[in-house]
């Protein structure tokens, strides 16, 4: 199994629960950081597909990206 959840995954696991709970989320997508998708593939399992940090979410995915695209070569 992979380290990360799909777009997929994560509505089949929103539609078990309770249409009418309250929920607080936040997701990012390759597109919010100009990243391929086999560039945010690894991040994505790096992080296990949970948001690393509260205030610096966006900083430290942004980091990572970075360093995988430089590995990255098409």
């Amino acid at each position: 199994m992979a380290g990360h959840t799909t777009v997929g995954e994560l509505v089949h696991n929103l539609l078990k629960e309770d249409q009418d709970s309250p929920i607080i989320y936040q997701y990012y997508l390759a597109e919010h950081f100009e990243a391929s998708s086999e560039v945010f593939v690894k991040v994505a399992n790096e992080f296990e597909s949970v948001i690393p940090c509260l205030r610096d979410a966006h900083d430290a995915i942004a980091d990572a990206v970075s360093e995988h695209s430089e590995k990255y070569v098409p």
